[in-house]
């Protein structure tokens, strides 16, 4: 009942250990480039903003294993820029990729009006896209939408301080701002219909001489041609009684100026605004801290959503690396669930029965717990490469299952009786397993120790198999024998069943201590059979 009891607790620690463990989509990985993504002030200029790039240059510049820096200004928006770090190989620098994180992360914390985002170059293939540009990569991307851009923006605002108190995140920030500075052109309507202007004149005008979107001409020389945009001065253009002089064409009073039939106003609003499925759409963008899981992390940001208690009209939905991580964890159990389902009809197949397979699988959920525990033990977190060597572990206990009953089933066949059966199988078998398991553990260990391109992904699923094995492989040999016993007995009777698993347990423990056939005394008989027989052949 001992080792019954063991492996219930065993089982039932799942629970607590995926907890403790978290989950994350993919590993970081040290790719050698970080990222890191600010904004200026509203309405900063173009020169504005390049020269506080070079500012940050200069704080980042010298840092440790970083070989080179670049930075990219006004791009997307003129107040924004980002400023990339290439760091040296691997083996010409002591610190991680996370390490010199962590590091810029701190000396741009005294520049928290920059709204500064700082993220290394994932395995997904980016490093996010910076200035709320809605990056596929971030690791956390909500997405709050509804009707009322103004109380949306006030909703987002409210999630935002709260994510920036949050522990388990870090770097959040949101894609709209209304801080931008404007000026905004109310026309009298009625005056301007009395005067024959229309509203698409005056909007062509502005467009053309203030924004200079509009291309007038083109301009060629030699094989290439060049678009010719006009604007006024840029002093004219700050100007807004000079822009109220602009005169437009009258169907009445031929030209009259803008200022006669508009009111000029300065203010603040917006640099863009996005719509989702006909609605306003603000996202918030965010981090995932370090000691923190990515499953931590998005719990923590639906808890805040659902802190904000918004009304009818208004939804969210999290995006980004929290989206990929529920589908893949859903595809996972899937497949999971269809791999144990083809495994048992094999086995039912190999073993022509169908309580011998379930047997087999029973052993199963109790190495899940040990792969559990060696990624907690070991800092890391349960993800896609951890969860692919959860599944190999599964495999190798079941080939541990099979050799055991396959050649108990040999013996019973060979008309020795069920608890000596039992015995020698296990005697002979623990060799064959013993050595599989040291070799998968002897070849795995260079991929857990390993350093370079990919290695975090490989160190997971290594580290996964190795501890798993490890741990879990005396109990689950144990366990199989304990159930071997029982199914043998399961046409005897229950009560026969249960006296034979209590009478089983002193041989089982003694064969789990005794590593070669000939230590048993129990087994003397039995190795005078094999000796003369020579050892039956397992099916192939």
């Amino acid at each position: 009942m001992t080792i019954i009891g063991l492996s219930v607790i065993v089982v039932l620690s799942t629970i607590p250990l995926n907890r403790m463990v978290g989950r994350t989509f993919v590993p970081e990985e040290d790719m050698g480039q970080i990222t890191v993504h600010l904004d200026t002030p509203q309405g900063t200029s173009l020169e504005g903003t390049v020269e506080a790039a070079r500012d940050i240059v200069k704080d980042l510049t010298g840092l440790e294993g970083v070989g080179q820096l670049q930075y990219v200004a006004g791009m997307g928006k003129v107040n924004h820029f980002h400023v990339m770090l290439f760091l040296k190989p691997l083996n010409e620098r002591n610190v991680s990729q996370a390490d010199i994180v962590a590091t810029v992360r701190q000396i741009l914390s005294t520049r928290p009006g920059s709204s500064p985002t700082v993220t290394g170059r994932t395995a997904l293939g980016g490093s996010g896209e910076g200035g709320g540009g809605g990056g596929t990569y971030f690791a956390i991307q909500a997405s709050l939408q509804g009707p009322d851009v103004g109380k949306l923006y006030d909703y987002s605002q409210a999630l935002l301080g709260a994510a920036q108190q949050t522990p388990s995140l870090v770097d959040a920030k949101t894609n709209y701002s209304n801080a931008s500075p404007e000026v905004r052109v109310a026309v009298d309507r009625a005056r301007a219909a009395d005067l024959g202007v229309r509203m698409s004149t005056i909007g062509g005008l502005l467009r053309l001489m203030v924004a200079g979107d509009d291309e007038i001409s083109t301009y060629r020389e030699g094989s290439e041609q060049y678009p010719v945009k006009m604007r006024v001065l840029e002093e004219q253009r700050r100007d807004i009684d000079t822009v109220g002089k602009l005169t437009v064409p009258s169907s009445t009073a031929g030209s009259i100026r803008i200022d006669n039939i508009a009111r000029f106003e300065r203010g603040f609003g917006p640099t863009d605004i996005r719509r989702v499925n006909r609605q306003f759409a603000i996202d918030m963008q965010t981090d995932v801290a370090p000691g923190h899981a990515l499953d931590e992390a998005s719990n923590d940001v639906r808890r805040l959503i659902a802190d904000l208690h918004l009304p009818p009209g208004y939804t969210a939905r999290l995006y980004g690396q929290t989206q990929i991580l529920d589908e893949t964890t859903a595809n996972l159990m899937m497949a999971l669930l269809l791999a144990s389902i083809f495994v048992y009809m094999v086995l039912a197949a190999q073993f022509e029965s169908f309580v011998q397979p379930i047997v087999i699988m029973l052993v199963l959920p109790v190495s899940v717990p040990f792969a559990l525990f060696t990624l907690w033990i070991t800092g890391r977190t349960l993800n896609l490469w951890s969860a692919l060597g959860v599944l190999l572990l599964l495999g190798i206990v079941k080939k541990n299952s099979i050799l055991q009953v396959d050649y108990t089933n040999t013996l019973r066949e060979q008309g020795m009786e069920r608890h000596e059966a039992l015995v020698v199988a296990n005697h002979v078998r623990l060799r064959p397993i013993l050595m599989t398991t040291i070799s998968i553990v002897a070849g795995m260990l260079p991929i857990a120790f390993g350093r370079g391109a990919g290695a975090g992904s490989r160190a997971s699923m290594a580290v996964t198999i190795i501890g798993g094995q490890m741990l879990c492989l005396l109990l689950t040999l144990l366990i199989m024998t304990l159930f071997a016993w029982v199914m043998f007995y399961l046409n005897a009777g229950a009560a026969t069943a249960i006296v034979g698993a209590l009478l089983v347990l002193i041989p089982a423990s003694d064969f789990a201590v005794n590593t070669m056939p000939f230590c048993h005394p129990a087994t003397a008989k039995a190795g005078r059979l094999i000796s003369t027989n020579s050892h039956p052949k397992p099916p192939a």
